[in-house]
């Protein structure tokens, strides 16, 4: 018999993956905030004992990494106390949860990839309520998995790859009626591990399989700049875009981004159970199914 997966946060773009990944594998139904808030623990206790899930995927989140340092309050009731409900009700029937963390939980500073016992050190409000939402998992429950995710991006949703391909269309438009263009400024002093959501699902399958517990970093092999990121987008494209690197002082944002957040999965690895493909084979997979 197939396991029941009930993914939250549905609608989202790892959500949305999710779902369309795994269903041919799992029995996979997912809920939204306008079905579901996780902020209201009566009602998630009553959905997922309800809904009786062998699994619960947990990527429901006030992801605005900028909006979270003004809204400190929704970032703490969604990230830190929605993912302590959802735990509980995971308690509650005995289901497993496996919960999508990020690389904001470290502060850059470390100039190597982070392992799974590096000790995180937040520097933004997004950051440190999705450490809480960690810890409320490993307080509360002995069957997880904590997932942590970087630079995500896919077809669905707000993401660099995405706005930066619409970005250097619009340039390109202008260019083309004789308007005069600006260069697109990106960041090139930030580095990651870009990682599709599909790889993501991919791995979730495999962690759901082998029954892994406990903490993984889970992101595509290799690391970047944004800028260089960018630049790559534009060359597999084709596209002719007027690209210029800028320092992360001239791009100042509401939130402090981490100089350095790339991450290993050494659990994974640890575990034989490794699948993240190198971040420019990933990209170039995706940029072939948005053609």
């Amino acid at each position: 018999m197939k396991k029941k997966l009930l993914v939250t946060g549905s609608k989202g773009q790892l959500g949305r993956d999710l779902i369309e990944s795994l269903s041919p594998k799992f029995n996979i139904s997912g809920f939204d905030i306008d079905q579901v808030d996780i902020r209201d623990a009566k009602q998630v206790m009553q959905f997922i004992t309800e809904a009786k899930p062998d699994i619960v995927l947990h990527t429901a989140a006030y992801a605005d990494v900028d909006g979270c340092e003004s809204d400190k309050e929704t970032a703490k009731t969604v990230n830190t106390d929605g993912t302590g409900n959802v735990a509980l009700a995971c308690k509650e029937i005995n289901a497993r949860m496996i919960y999508y963390s990020t690389d904001y939980i470290f502060d850059g500073e470390k100039g190597s990839p982070y392992i799974e016992i590096d000790k995180p050190n937040p520097q933004t409000v997004y950051g440190k309520s999705k450490l809480e939402g960690e810890q409320k998992i490993i307080d509360t429950l002995d069957n997880y998995a904590i997932l942590r995710i970087a630079w995500l991006y896919g077809a669905h949703g707000i993401n660099f790859v995405r706005t930066i391909i619409k970005l250097g269309n619009t340039q390109m438009q202008k260019a083309k009626s004789g308007q005069v263009v600006d260069a697109l400024t990106v960041v090139d002093d930030q580095f990651g591990s870009p990682t599709w959501t599909i790889e993501v699902a991919r791995q979730t399958e495999i962690v759901i399989n082998n029954n892994l517990n406990g903490i993984f970093h889970c992101t595509a092999e290799g690391h970047t700049s944004w800028y260089n990121f960018a630049k790559m987008i534009f060359e597999e494209l084709a596209l002719n875009v007027y690209l210029k690197p800028c320092t992360t002082e001239q791009y100042p944002r509401p939130a402090t981004r981490p100089k350095y957040s790339v991450m290993e999965n050494k659990n994974l690895k640890d575990n034989n159970s490794n699948i993240m493909v190198d971040y420019k084979t990933a990209l170039k997979k995706f940029l072939k199914t948005m053609e």
